[in-house]
């Protein structure tokens, strides 16, 4: 798998390993409109992987979703080459995560972390009304502690089971950096032209806004007491956050100051 500052070339696989509720959605519909559909691979395909000719993931160049290193290393012959994703400011995260669980009661994740359908259904039962106080207190609410971080390390190996949060915060860190690029919700737009000097890919990518929390009120105020709840769960995503936001804005910074130079050097050879 290439490492930063590596970049991605024709014949890498690209995986997007999709952090539920960081505007995944609006960038797997802009890579999976930049890549040839017949070398897309698409859940239904990875879900039943044994059914599948090999050439589906010999010579796939596309891969995004939901999907832990354990699936995917088992199920695919073509390993990924590049690896992408995005983080997003944990607060925000974790009500977005919130409302997501109410509308939806088949949630993919909500399944892997309790075990089976039935008990994620009981879980969307239990909180499809609730605030956000009463989800809180919720037994099963803390599956959704420092999510980002454990969703990172869980998409990037198959090694690190069993450990706490605090352990594996520094883990998830070093994967993150060594990332040929992640992106930040709350600065996307800039994050999709970083992403596109990263893949250089004929034509820019196009972004739909699609999978807001459909049910969140707009003027949802989160009181104070649960402001500070929601931080404690999230102490290991505002660690890794707040790295992740200093680090993009260095390659962004870089990116940019890159591009001004070139735009100067072809503006000096035109005007001479």
């Amino acid at each position: 798998m290439k490492q930063f500052p590596q970049h991605y070339e024709k014949g890498d696989l690209v995986f997007f390993l999709h952090i539920p509720k960081t505007a995944g959605t609006s960038l797997t519909n802009a890579l999976t409109a930049a890549f040839p559909e017949e070398h897309t691979i698409t859940p239904a395909q990875i879900n039943n992987a044994r059914k599948q000719d090999p050439l589906v993931f010999t010579q796939a160049d596309l891969l995004c979703g939901h999907y832990t290193h354990t699936v995917y290393s088992r199920r695919l012959l073509k390993q990924p080459g590049v690896v992408l994703t995005f983080l997003r400011n944990p607060v925000e995260h974790f009500i977005s995560t919130f409302f997501h669980l109410q509308f939806d009661p088949t949630f993919g994740y909500t399944i892997r972390l309790t075990g089976d359908k039935p008990t994620a259904e009981e879980f969307h039962e239990a909180i499809k009304d609730a605030t956000l106080e009463e989800f809180l207190a919720h037994p099963m609410s803390h599956l959704f502690t420092n999510f980002q971080t454990r969703y990172l390390v869980n998409g990037l190996s198959s090694d690190y089971k069993d450990l706490s949060d605090e352990a594996l915060l520094p883990i998830a860190q070093k994967m993150l950096l060594d990332l040929p690029f992640f992106g930040i919700t709350e600065r996307f737009d800039d994050s999709m032209a970083l992403l596109d000097s990263v893949l250089d890919l004929p034509a820019p990518l196009q972004t739909i806004e699609d999978n807001r929390s459909r049910n969140k009120p707009d003027d949802f105020v989160v009181p104070e007491e649960l402001q500070r709840e929601i931080h404690h769960r999230t102490a290991a995503d505002q660690l890794l956050y707040q790295m992740a936001v200093l680090a993009f804005s260095a390659r962004y910074d870089a990116f940019t100051l890159a591009h001004q130079s070139r735009s100067n050097d072809n503006r000096a050879r035109v005007s001479g």
